[in-house]
């Protein structure tokens, strides 16, 4: 029982990243006979991760490179000729499958030899969809699926093709896809009513529940929307009169009626084990991103994982779940909370409390020096309420133990590693990357002045700054073929600035205070060379002149300035450099570091636990003031939400800058 997976691949390197770890972490193994991950003619970013992707997952992965553009149906044609095996699943990049997936649809077929082909219902599937519900995530709507109509399926009216599952009985006898549709839409579902011609049935598995995002390569455009009438109008051509007649039956047994009309009342009430308590989802936090890739990755795993917000802001970044908004928490179950900033630890409490469950706080920074220290009782007081303290460095377990006498448990941050690792080429104009991250700790000063030195030294040079902070009044700046200077405005997405790593020789980071400092890692796994503050947390992986070099005199500009002389002059040491961060950076993929993630969350015997200190007055005193900025702030979120509903989407979302400031303004 052998199954080929064909994966057509064409931009949205970040999807087909988790839709291949998906795969291979939910499949049994001895049933994956190929992966054919066919490159489309895409760009180098997208090269490199499917490079990346062979690498780590040896000869079960074939990619094939087209040499021009074929589009998607030609693409996935081209899988069809080159797959042996029994059974054939054609899955889109921006899928994910869920535990089992593909035996479940095997199991199927074996059990009915008649079936031909065979889908799952998806989060976002035409008419076979189920939305994710609020507090849940698409491994949990699997299992749920699962638990209720194991073993059943329905006659499709229109089989989709994100995840579908062909025999070879069937590709045999109806041969491949039909290149009259293009680059794609409709295609599969001529498929089906070609196949049902020849007596095959095509079936829909409502005890199998995949991740679709759609859209993620092609977008809606114009000339998509064009693609879409153009190919309706072929299919209604040749299948109008078989369409209708099979439309009769489906609406007299429609799959998702029935499955909701059979389940329990309370089916759908959210029982989570882990929640993850975030002030708000905000794109420009990079503490964020590490929540929810770890729920992302954990939730792929089949974990019972999501988050709680107070306010959520447009997020370019993948999320495989609903999360739930703090207004709701009455309506939630779940067996732990978990604090993500010293602020939350007095919500997350009173909430564990409330639901009887235990209450963590995950540390990311050295949160006694925020908001330059005026803070610090308050970040005393929230690890005191703590049952335990997990956090991401040797560095601020030391100083948890310290200073404030607590014992936490370490799990290292990990990168995205397939996505970011490139061969690094070396250039004569040497490009320096920066990010003002409009955070005095963070020493934006410091890169204002070690750019305006830059521009006074004799060398072919090209800076990037990314400004999180669009109004920033940047120095004069004489530009020529020898000094170049892009400044990117704004917050961006992961893969922006992962690309301009990867077209970078050296990233500058002069923050004075970092956990961890992920950057400076991704960096490392991008081919550049970091030349970073000693904020102390970097020290987890960064060993000076072996994989980088560390600046101690924090604040001193010609200090970086003899740093970054010192690389563009010597090409031995800097090619050293770069060789040796890639290998650091290589040992903490995500992939591995995720498994320490599920033995934490599982396995209690695991855990340091930290031993409850008794609340002093000034505590008490502390825990009522923030009680009274609690409720202030509820005022403040319930004024947003309903500026939320009312505001049109066009403008909500274009109005980024307003709601920055909206943030700045709640906290």
């Amino acid at each position: 029982m052998k199954c080929d997976i064909i994966i057509p691949v064409y931009k949205a390197p970040e999807w087909v990243k988790l839709c291949v770890y998906a795969l291979f972490t939910n499949t049994d193994p001895k049933i994956i006979n190929k992966v054919f991950l066919i490159n489309d003619c895409d760009d180098q970013f997208t090269s490199d991760c499917l490079k990346n992707l062979k690498n780590k997952y040896g000869n079960k992965i074939t990619i094939i490179q087209n040499e021009q553009n074929l589009g998607f149906v030609k693409t996935v044609n081209h899988g069809l000729e080159l797959s042996a095996a029994d059974y054939v699943l054609l899955l889109n990049s921006d899928c994910l499958l869920a535990k089992n997936s593909i035996e479940k649809l095997i199991n199927h077929l074996k059990n009915n030899p008649e079936i031909g082909l065979i889908c799952p219902l998806a989060s976002n599937a035409a008419n076979l969809t189920i939305p994710i519900p609020e507090g849940w995530n698409y491994t949990q709507v699997d299992a749920l699926l699962e638990k209720h109509f194991l073993g059943q399926n329905f006659d499709a009216c229109t089989i989709v093709g994100n995840c579908l599952m062909l025999t070879r009985k069937c590709l045999d006898k109806v041969g491949y896809l039909d290149e009259a549709y293009g680059t794609g839409y409709g295609e599969e579902t001529d498929y089906q009513f070609k196949a049902m011609a020849k007596g095959f049935k095509a079936k829909v598995a409502i005890d199998t529940y995949v991740f679709h995002k759609a859209e993620a390569s092609f977008g809606t455009s114009k000339e998509k929307q064009a693609r879409l009438a153009k190919n309706r109008e072929l299919f209604f051509s040749r299948w109008g009169n078989q369409y209708d007649t099979e439309l009769k039956k489906y609406e007299k047994n429609d799959p998702i009626k029935y499955i909701l009309s059979q389940l329990p009342k309370n089916a759908w009430s959210p029982k989570i084990d882990t929640l993850f308590y975030l002030d708000g989802i905000v794109q420009n936090a990079g503490g964020v991103h590490v929540v929810v890739d770890i729920v992302n990755y954990l939730t792929i795993n089949g974990e019972s994982i999501n988050i709680l917000y107070n306010l959520q802001y447009p997020y370019q970044e993948i999320t495989l779940f609903t999360p739930i908004s703090s207004s709701r928490i009455e309506k939630i179950q779940t067996n732990q909370i978990i604090s993500t900033v010293w602020k939350t630890a007095f919500a997350a409490k009173k909430i564990a409390d409330q639901k009887n469950a235990k209450m963590l706080s995950f540390v990311q920074g050295y949160e006694a020096y925020f908001e330059n220290g005026t803070v610090f009782g308050g970040v005393e007081t929230s690890y005191k309420l703590a049952d335990n303290i997990l956090t991401i460095s040797k560095y601020l377990q030391k100083e948890l133990k310290e200073v404030f006498h607590q014992n936490s448990y370490i799990i290292p941050n990990g990168i995205n590693y397939d996505l970011i690792h490139t061969t690094p080429h070396i250039k004569k104009q040497k490009t320096i990357t920066f990010i003002l991250r409009d955070n005095v700790m963070k020493g934006d000063w410091i890169i204002m002045d070690i750019v305006k030195r830059l521009n006074a030294i004799n060398q072919k040079i090209k800076i990037n700054i990314i400004s999180i902070n669009e109004f920033v009044m940047f120095p004069e700046i004489e530009q020529n073929d020898n000094f170049k200077i892009n400044i990117i405005k704004g917050a961006q997405n992961r893969n922006t600035i992962y690309q301009l790593l990867q077209k970078s020789d050296i990233y500058v980071d002069t923050s004075l205070s970092e956990g961890f400092g992920l950057t400076a890692l991704e960096a490392m796994a991008a081919g550049c060379i970091p030349i970073v503050a000693n904020s102390l947390g970097i020290k987890e992986y960064l060993e000076p002149n072996i994989n980088g070099l560390i600046i101690e005199k924090v604040n001193d500009s010609r200090a970086y300035m003899n740093a970054i002389e010192k690389i563009i002059s010597d090409e031995k040491l800097a090619k050293k450099l770069a060789q040796e961060a890639q290998s650091t950076a290589k040992q903490y993929d995500f992939d591995n570091t995720i498994d320490q993630y599920i033995t934490f969350f599982n396995d209690n015997s695991s855990r340091p636990h930290s031993h409850p200190q008794p609340l002093t007055k000034k505590d008490k005193e502390i825990i009522g003031s923030m009680q009274q900025e609690r409720k202030k702030h509820k005022q403040k979120i319930a004024a947003f939400e309903i500026a939320k509903k009312i505001t049109p989407k066009p403008i909500k979302y274009k109005a980024v800058s307003l709601i920055d400031k909206l943030y700045k303004y709640l906290h």
